[in-house]
């Protein structure tokens, strides 16, 4: 029986887990579950108790389904992003994880977060992809972008504009609202400045989304199968899902088709800065990976290794 490894991504909204063999990469589970270990925290910056609670539940959740597998906790790996770099209290966490779970996560900062990503992304695309490309992954406290072309990496930054940090500051009443738009596009613009300045010398034809958001984009255009390891979106019918969701308040929005209840409260925040990206740069061509973080940490730091019988 060939030996397995667990790779757990814990984001700021949510928490995912792979596990694949150590000798090749297949996914034998995939789990999310939505944590929010960042809500409350985005302003003060201080992980709550409750939200502690909610994460070391699904740890605990992660590390039963891994054993059950026969899983090694040697072969366990924790990646903390956005919130845990960020939060005051983090080490506090940490240390209460490990005490309880026997889990130790590594906190790794935006670059390498993006590193992995792109090494996801990059083994999900069709063999030979030469284009311009851009990669974004909307997490919930930050989002990372790639610029690449071929096998060269033009570019690569981290910016702290996640879905649940706009959220927090740009809502009315804790909802969406079309007129916070205005302030939220300056905003984002300010934030946002160095990386379109690259991205206009450079040119990318095609924006090529992450997982998180972009995957309930694809459950929107209800295509049918099962999720590809990537595929090209359908522009036009995003944008006209966008401005219908744009439009409904959150308990309508749950409702809408596709749409997973725990993405509601902050998608229209993430389709901003897809629709935002796409018309700044005039890309007109679009696609989706399911490969992102997880994904790439497999193929960047476990790749060599070789399984023991």
């Amino acid at each position: 029986m060939s030996k397995i490894c667990a790779i757990a991504d814990l984001g700021t909204n949510t928490f995912q887990l792979l596990i694949s063999p150590l000798s090749e990469f297949r996914v034998e589970e995939h789990l999310q579950r939505p944590v929010g270990l960042g809500m409350g925290a985005m302003e003060e910056v201080i992980l709550q108790e409750d939200a502690m609670n909610r994460a070391i539940t699904c740890l605990a959740e992660f590390k039963q389904v891994f054993l059950a597998k026969g899983g090694d906790l040697n072969h366990f790996y924790a990646i903390g992003t956005s919130i845990l770099r960020r939060a005051s209290n983090s080490k506090e966490f940490q240390e209460r994880v490990f005490f309880e779970l026997g889990i130790l996560i590594h906190i790794i900062d935006g670059i390498q977060e993006a590193e992995y990503i792109y090494a996801g992304i990059r083994n999900s695309l069709p063999e030979r992809w030469e284009k311009t490309s851009l990669v974004m992954d909307i997490g919930g406290g930050s989002v990372e972008f790639i610029l690449f072309k071929g096998q060269k990496v033009l570019y690569r930054v981290s910016l702290e504009i996640g879905g649940l940090r706009l959220k927090s500051l740009f809502s009315v009443e804790n909802e969406f609202n079309l007129s916070v738009v205005p302030d939220l596009d300056a905003y984002v613009s300010k934030e946002m400045k160095s990386l379109l300045e690259v991205c206009n010398e450079a040119k990318p034809t095609v924006l090529i989304g992450a997982a998180g958001a972009f995957e309930t984009i694809l459950d929107i255009e209800n295509r049918p199968g099962d999720t590809p390891a990537s595929c090209e979106l359908d522009v036009p019918a995003f944008l006209q899902h966008k401005t219908n969701l744009d439009a409904l308040r959150y308990e309508d929005r749950v409702g809408y088709p596709g749409m997973k209840a725990f993405r509601a409260s902050i998608f229209p925040y993430a389709t901003f800065l897809v629709e935002k990206v796409l018309r700044e740069l005039a890309i007109n061509e679009l696609w989706f990976s399911s490969y992102s973080l997880k994904e790439g940490f497999w193929f960047t730091e476990l790749q060599s290794s070789v399984s023991q019988p």
